[in-house]
C-alpha cells in the first residue's frame, strides 16, 4: 500500500471514530444532564422545605410545620317548646307528631347540635287532654319520637312547668329522652345529678351545657329527691369551674325573666352576667314567651330570650313571634350569632319568617339592627 492510501484509510477511520464518539457521548450526555438537573433541584427544593436553621448545628431534618385549617362547629338554639294543650290535640287530629316541628326541621336538623327548653314534662300511660287555658301540661310520649326527629339533641327541664305531672312525670320524661338519645340538662334524680350537665362532643370540641330555672320551691332538686336546678348563684358558678375541667366551652340555658316583656329584668341580668364571669362562652335564655334583648358582655353573648318555639298561645302577635340562634363556632371560639324569626301558625307549628319587615320588626325587639353579629 503507497503513502497515500495509508493516510486516506487512517482519515477515513479517524472521521468514523469521531463520529461514533459523537453519537454515543455528546447526544446521550445531554439526556443524562437534563434528569440529573431536574433532580438537583428537587432535591434542593427539598432540601428548604425540610430543614431549618444553619452551620454545623442544624444538621437533623425538621418537617416545615403545617397549620391546619379551623374546624367550624353550628349549634342552634330554640326557645320555649310546649307539646301539650292545644299543640297535643293538633298531634292527634293530624295523628303527626312530628308535625310542630314540619317546618324547621330542616335547620333544626342541619346544625350539629341542636338545643330547646322543654316547656312539658311527658307522663307514660295516661291521659293527655289537657284543655285550653290549662297551665298544668302533660305531653304524649309519641311526640318525643317528633323531638328526634327534628333533630333535636338536647333540652333544658329547668323550668317552672317540670314538676306538673309530679316525680312520675319527671321519670318518665327521663326515660323517654334518654331512650331517644337525647341529652337533658337543668334536672336529675337528685341535686347532684340536676347540677352535672352534659358535654357533647362535636368535631373534636367538647360543648359542655348547663341549665337552670328561676322556681324556688318544691321543684327544686335536694340530696335525696328529684327535680330542677336553680338560679343559685354559689351553686352554678361551682358547676361552671368544674365544667371547665371537663369541656372546652361552656353554655348556659337559663329560664328567666318576667312573661310578655321584652326588656330582662335585673335577676336576668345579674345572673347571666355572673355566669359569663365565671367562666361560660354563652348565656341562652327563654320563659318570658317573647323575645328579649340581645347584650354582648365581656365579649360574649348574653341571649335573654328567644321567646316561643313551639306553644299555643295564638292570642297575641309577640306570642306567636320568637327566633332561632344560629351559633358559629371555629374551634373552640364563637365566630358568628345569627338571629332567624320565625312565627307559629295553628297553635303549634312554626316556619321561618320570610317576609323582610316582619323580620326587622323581630329583631328590633330584640335590640338588633342586623340578624348576624360578627366576633
Amino acid at each position: 500500500m503507497s503513502g497515500r492510501s495509508l493516510k486516506i484509510l487512517l482519515l477515513s477511520a479517524a472521521v468514523v471514530f469521531f463520529g461514533l464518539l459523537f453519537i454515543s457521548l455528546a447526544l446521550p450526555k445531554k439526556t443524562v444532564v437534563a434528569i440529573n438537573d431536574a433532580v438537583s433541584q428537587t432535591d434542593s427544593a427539598a432540601n428548604v422545605k425540610e430543614f431549618s436553621g444553619s452551620g454545623a448545628n442544624s444538621a437533623s431534618p425538621t418537617k416545615t410545620a403545617v397549620n391546619p385549617l379551623p374546624l367550624n362547629t353550628t349549634l342552634i338554639f330554640g326557645g320555649d317548646v310546649m307539646l301539650s294543650r292545644v299543640v297535643g290535640q293538633r298531634m292527634v287530629r293530624y295523628w303527626n307528631f312530628s308535625w310542630p316541628f314540619q317546618k324547621i326541621k330542616d335547620i333544626l336538623s342541619s346544625a350539629d347540635i341542636a338545643a330547646i327548653n322543654l316547656e312539658s314534662p311527658f307522663i307514660i300511660g295516661d291521659s293527655h287532654l289537657v284543655y285550653s287555658g290549662s297551665l298544668i301540661f302533660n305531653a304524649d310520649p309519641r311526640a318525643v319520637a317528633g323531638l328526634k326527629d327534628a333533630g333535636v339533641d338536647l333540652v333544658t327541664l329547668a323550668n317552672n312547668h317540670f314538676l306538673n305531672q309530679g316525680i312520675k312525670g319527671e321519670q318518665d320524661t327521663f326515660k323517654l329522652l334518654s331512650d331517644q338519645g337525647i341529652e337533658y340538662v337543668g334536672a336529675g334524680n337528685n341535686s347532684e345529678q340536676a347540677h352535672q350537665g352534659r358535654i357533647i362532643e362535636k368535631n373534636g370540641i367538647k360543648f359542655g351545657f348547663l341549665g337552670y330555672g328561676y322556681p324556688n320551691d318544691n321543684s327544686v332538686a335536694g340530696p335525696d329527691h328529684p327535680g330542677i336546678a336553680n338560679m343559685d348563684l354559689a351553686l352554678a358558678e361551682g358547676d361552671i369551674k368544674r365544667m371547665k375541667q371537663r369541656a372546652d366551652v361552656v353554655i348556659i340555658m337559663m329560664h328567666d325573666g318576667i312573661e310578655y316583656t321584652d326588656i330582662p329584668n335585673d335577676q336576668q341580668k345579674e345572673f347571666a352576667r355572673a355566669m359569663i364571669d365565671a367562666g361560660a362562652d354563652l348565656v341562652v335564655g327563654h320563659h318570658p314567651h317573647w323575645v328579649q334583648r340581645v347584650e354582648i358582655y365581656q365579649g360574649r353573648p348574653i341571649i335573654y330570650s328567644l321567646g316561643n318555639l313551639i306553644f299555643d298561645q295564638m292570642w297575641s302577635q309577640e306570642t306567636r313571634e320568637g327566633a332561632l340562634a344560629k351559633v358559629d363556632f371555629s374551634d373552640k371560639k364563637i365566630k358568628s350569632l345569627e338571629f332567624i324569626p320565625v312565627i307559629i301558625n295553628d297553635y303549634g307549628q312554626p316556619q321561618i319568617v320570610t317576609d323582610q319587615a316582619e323580620k326587622n320588626k323581630i329583631l328590633k325587639r330584640m335590640g338588633l339592627e342586623r340578624g348576624t353579629i360578627d366576633f
